[in-house]
């Protein structure tokens, strides 16, 4: 993956919601971010033991999607993702190149704090090239 490039992975985590109601949401989600278009790559995380799935934790929950987004589309990225959330449980995956984060929390909130770990992510990959 290039390092202009952020791959995320996202799910519901409310335990209220069975398998089924999370996999409904998920669907229709996965619908509005295809028609909305920021990102370069999206799709179902069916295979809940992939690699990156493990590796964020995610592995527990049913649901779950991976997107690529381009970094100059992240922040709109985030935007719609965080409406689409609004005050529900949500956990994000956030990888650029070697380093990733893990974000547990609300909605907006949890939403806001993966586009500034990219922002983040990003910038310190941009000095570590600036400093060979």
């Amino acid at each position: 993956m290039s390092e202009s490039l952020v791959e995320v992975t996202f799910a519901l985590d409310d335990p209220s919601l069975d398998d089924y109601e999370r996999q409904e949401f998920t669907k229709k989600l996965l619908k509005q971010l295809r028609e909305q278009g920021d990102a370069e790559s999206l799709e179902r995380t069916d295979d809940l033991g992939s690699e990156v799935v493990s590796k964020s934790g995610i592995d527990k929950l049913v649901g779950a999607l991976t997107a690529e987004v381009k970094f100059d589309k992240v922040i709109s990225f985030f935007g719609f993702v965080g409406e689409k959330f609004a005050e529900k449980p949500i956990e994000v995956h956030v990888k650029i190149g070697d380093r990733e984060v893990t974000i547990k929390g609300t909605g907006e909130k949890a939403i806001a704090q993966a586009k500034q770990a990219a922002i983040d992510i990003q910038s310190a990959l941009r000095g570590d090239a600036a400093n060979g």
